[in-house]
């Protein structure tokens, strides 16, 4: 279910976008059926709406170089100035990509990229030596299977008419 009730130009303008991130709004409004400045408009609303946070490239880790991804967690004592230092390390460190705060048995999970071994050891020597750190537990990547991080939206901005008629096949093809 959608905390928003969005429009059906704005779901066909959402996905379009997931699709192909760099349509031109001449391309984007052809494809919905709209003007090329009702699209601009509709990009805008959205964006200012929160709904689109930014736009930006994928690129290949690996053909960049990157040949180390790994997911670090980390058990970190209560808040307090240690910790404030420790967030403030990994969100100035250009080596992550991410960094969420956890429920669980975790308090903090990474994810990062590094060129080489002794760079990502370095790293994990770097978080352990903060005071606030009680523990961390890192998982290398050694294969991505799939990376489609568009995938769970596409089917929120499914057309409805496309959807229902797949209801009523009895399918997805």
């Amino acid at each position: 279910m959608l905390g928003i009730k969005l429009k059906k130009k704005d779901k066909c303008i959402l996905r379009a976008l997931l699709e192909d991130g760099r349509l031109s709004y001449s391309e984007l409004g052809r494809s919905c059926g709209i003007s090329r400045q009702v699209a601009f408009e509709r990009v805008k609303k959205l964006t200012e709406a929160g709904i689109v946070k930014r736009c930006s490239l994928s690129l290949d880790a690996d053909k960049l170089g990157f040949s180390f991804q790994a997911y670090v967690l980390i058990i970190a004592k209560p808040e307090g100035r240690l910790r404030s230092e420790l967030i403030d390390f990994l969100t100035n460190n250009h080596n992550v990509r991410r960094i969420q705060l956890l429920f669980g048995r975790f308090d903090l999970f990474l994810e990062v990229l590094f060129h080489e071994k002794d760079e990502m050891t370095e790293f994990l020597k770097a978080i352990q030596s903060f005071g606030a750190v009680e523990r961390t537990e890192t998982f290398i990547v050694y294969q991505t299977i799939k990376e489609k991080l568009e995938d769970p939206f596409l089917e929120c901005f499914a057309d409805e008419d496309s959807s229902s008629d797949r209801k009523e096949s009895g399918g997805d093809g």
